[in-house]
Parts: structure tokens; C-alpha cells; sequence
């Protein structure tokens, strides 16, 4: 039997809490929207998963590993089964910081989380699932080249965008009321900028608000591969208005042709790869990426420079970290996802090698770390190859970019998943087949 559960908890921070995203020094003024931690529980014969969505810019990975260790105690589930991803949300709350609101604000944070996914547990119900996948124009790729050669943040209308819009949907098997649904697209959460004061989920905010309302069920909106796509409009209210309506006009295209099934395949695995970083170049180099950081986007870098000098003095110039890349699948369709802002060229090589277009790629997964360029971004530098890890480092640990093949290594490993994904399918429908002809012949 199939079942899945859904629930939704609320996890709007307090006033005056911290922003992450841009920079707004008094803080959160004013609740636009009201933002969610919303869990998916999934359920086939022996085999369970949890898909949760938090609003949030993307906790760290610890943070994170806390939140599924709970779930995973409370719920009796793998570890590895419990996928967190964040809407990238940059008018969403902090959750690192020395703030004593803050801190209290990630405990309440974790606690209604995992709450969520312990409601939607409770909630599990017979239910059928049904995908669909179509094209919108709902972003734009972001790296602008110059006369030289080199990138920067802007607009570049002939750069890669991954254009899918695809939906998971699902609804309960006796009545065929819609339970929930999850949306997959590809562009950043940063439509409202630093000007904006407001708490807000950003375009998936609005959108989830019209399609719950018109479909009568918890929606949640799972981010692509963006780490080099904008939000096609941004900067003011006008423009997230264009951005939901886009979007869940996309979405409701799709709904009258989805064609639901029992869950036959359910399945959420993970591998762990070490990731190794750029060597750390000689210190004059270093000294000009901090400055190239501070006056770029007006951050204390000092905190950087100083680890990073130390690492290169005590010649720990080469510095490795785990990766994981985990993969999510209920029948035909799969989401897979690393705790970074992986490239759209990325996210279309996957789908292209499995030649699936219900094959969906993303970042923001399990946690967060900086951004995974492609191999040919590197020569052209600019903010997602060179200054990330600079800015952030410091909290994400993060200290160098990744070396060249790292998105290559990644794709490896999607499709290795994907490839140990169907050998298991497979096996599983052979025990299924060979336990009913043994019934059979009872």
C-alpha cells in the first residue's frame, strides 16, 4: 500500500530578528509573510522516506544533520532517508549568529521541523502520485561577461538557464482530493533586495499562497540548480507578483494531465565524496581576493585571510571536505541534491544523461556551503568561482572554491545513485513477483 502524510508548522521568526541573503541592519521590521517548514512523508511497502521544506536561505550542514538525527530517532528512519531542502528565501531569517534571538530563534526553528515531519507521520494516508514536467521562462542566467573575459553579477540573456518546471503531486486514493504537492524549479529566491525590510518567502512564498488556495492542499517549492540564475523579475512587489504568477500558472497548466499511480518505487539514497578545494595560492593572491571581496560586497574579511595565511604557513595548502549527494525517487520521477548552488549546465547534463526529463537537480539540500561552478566557468572567475568562499567561508567552512572537476564528479555520482537506484527497483519487483506467485500457489 502507498501512503504519505503532510504537515506544515510554522517557523516565522520574532522581530528584529537577524536577515541572511542581503544585508538589512535593523533587522526584520515588518512580517509580510508568515514562513513554513513543511514535511512530506512518504511510504511503500518496507520502505519510508521524509522530504521536508524549510524557508530559510539554507542552514548549515550540522545544523541541518541535527534536524534529521531527530527525525530520524522520533520516526524510526535512516538518516540517509530524510532529504531537508530550503527555498533559498533571501528575505528569510538568520540561524548563525552571536544574537541571543537568533539562537533562540534556531531551537524554535528545529523544534517545529521536526515537529512537522512527526505530524506528517500521524497524517499517512492511502494516496496515489502523479508527475508532470513543462518549460517556463521564470529566470535568467546571472554571469555577465565583460570585454575581457571576466564575469560579473548581471544579466546574461544567452547564458544556460534549466527552463523545467516540474511537479510531484499527490492525492488521497478514495476521495482524489489533492494532499500536497511539490513544485521544481530553477531561479533564485532574490526578487525582493536589501531595500526590503520585510520577512518574506519570496516568489515560492506567494506561489505556494495560490496554488493552496486553489488546490486545497501544503505546497512547497524545491530550488533548482540557480547558483547562476536570478529571478527573471526582482526589485519590487510588482515583480514578485510576476514571478508567482508565472510560476504557479506553469504549475496549474500541468495539473488536468497528470495521471495518478499507486507508489510502485520509493527510494531516497546517499553517498559521501571528498570534495577537494583549490590549492591555497601564495598569500600575495590571497590578499587580493579579500580585498576584492571587501570592496565588492563591503564584508570584514579578515577572519579569511588570517585562516587561510595560517593554512598556507603550516604548508595545509590543499584542504578536502565530504560532499553528499543524495537522490530522492517515487516511481517515475527523482529529485537529487548537494548542499551547494550548483550551475544550471549541471542540472540539464544529469537530466541529459539519463535522458529523463523528470530527472530534476538541485542545491540547498541537507544543508549549505557555498556555490559548485562548472569546470568552464573558472577561467572567466567572477563571484560564484572566486569571492563565495571568501565572504562566507568563515561560516560555512568553505575556504577555497572546489577544484575545476568537482561538478563532474557530482554528475558521477547522480547518475551512479540513479544506477544503483534501478538495480534496486528492479530486485524489489522481483521479490514482489516471486512472493505472489508463492501465494499464488498456496
Amino acid at each position: 500500500m502507498s501512503r504519505v502524510g503532510v504537515y506544515k508548522s510554522d517557523i516565522t521568526p520574532p522581530l528584529g530578528t537577524e536577515f541572511i541573503g542581503y544585508h538589512r541592519p535593523g533587522g526584520i521590521m515588518e512580517v509580510d509573510e508568515r514562513i513554513y517548514s513543511t514535511a512530506f512523508v512518504f511510504e511503500h511497502q518496507h520502505d519510508k522516506s521524509v522530504f521536508i521544506s524549510v524557508d530559510n536561505i539554507g542552514m548549515l550542514i550540522n545544523d541541518t544533520a541535527v534536524i534529521r538525527k531527530r527525525i530520524a530517532a522520533e520516526l524510526d528512519v535512516p538518516f540517509d532517508k530524510i532529504t531537508v531542502v530550503y527555498t533559498h528565501t533571501h528575505s528569510g531569517p538568520a540561524t548563525v549568529s552571536s544574537s541571543e534571538i537568533v539562537r533562540a530563534y534556531k531551537t524554535t526553528l528545529i523544534e517545529n521541523t521536526v515537529m512537522a515531519a512527526v505530524k506528517a507521520h500521524e497524517r499517512l494516508q492511502p494516496s496515489e502520485v502523479g508527475w508532470n514536467v513543462t518549460l517556463g521562462d521564470i529566470g535568467v542566467n546571472r554571469r555577465e561577461e565583460s570585454a575581457d573575459g571576466k564575469v560579473m553579477m548581471g544579466t546574461n540573456e544567452k547564458g544556460v538557464v534549466d527552463k523545467r518546471i516540474g511537479i510531484l503531486s499527490i492525492r488521497n486514493q478514495q476521495d482524489h482530493r489533492h494532499s500536497g504537492a511539490i513544485v521544481f524549479c530553477t531561479a533564485h529566491p532574490n526578487v525582493l533586495k536589501s531595500d526590503s525590510d520585510r520577512l518574506s518567502g519570496d516568489y515560492p512564498g506567494m506561489t505556494r499562497r495560490i496554488l493552496e488556495q486553489i488546490l486545497g492542499c501544503p505546497v512547497i517549492i524545491v530550488q533548482g540548480a540557480a547558483g547562476n540564475v536570478n529571478a527573471k523579475y526582482r526589485g519590487s512587489e510588482e515583480a514578485l507578483k510576476q514571478m508567482a504568477y508565472a510560476l504557479s500558472g506553469s504549475v496549474l497548466t500541468m495539473i488536468p494531465h497528470i495521471t495518478y499511480h499507486e507508489m510502485t518505487r520509493l527510494e531516497t539514497n546517499s553517498v559521501i565524496m571528498p570534495m577537494t578545494l583549490i590549492k591555497i595560492p601564495e598569500p600575495e593572491a590571497l590578499e587580493k581576493m579579500a580585498s576584492a571581496a571587501q570592496e565588492q560586497w563591503g564584508v570584514n574579511t579578515s577572519k579569511w585571510l588570517s585562516h587561510v595565511l595560517e593554512k598556507y604557513e603550516h604548508h595545509d595548502r590543499q584542504i578536502s571536505i565530504d560532499l553528499e549527494v543524495q537522490s530522492f525517487r517515487v516511481n517515475e520521477g527523482s529529485f537529487s541534491g548537494i548542499p551547494m548552488e550548483p550551475f544550471s549546465e549541471t542540472a540539464l547534463e544529469i537530466t541529459g544523461e539519463l535522458n529523463d526529463k523528470l530527472a530534476f537537480f538541485g542545491g540547498y539540500t541537507n544543508g549549505y556551503l557555498g556555490y559548485l561552478p562548472t569546470k568552464e566557468a573558472y577561467p572567466h572567475g567572477g563571484y560564484e568561482v572566486e569571492l563565495n568562499p571568501v565572504v562566507y567561508g568563515p561560516v560555512t567552512n568553505l575556504w577555497m572554491p572546489p577544484v575545476e572537476d568537482t561538478a563532474q564528479t557530482v554528475v558521477h555520482n547522480v547518475l551512479e545513485l540513479d544506477r544503483h537506484s534501478k538495480k534496486s527497483g528492479a530486485r524489489k519487483c522481483s521479490e514482489t513477483n516471486q512472493h505472489v506467485q508463492h501465494a499464488g500457489k498456496k
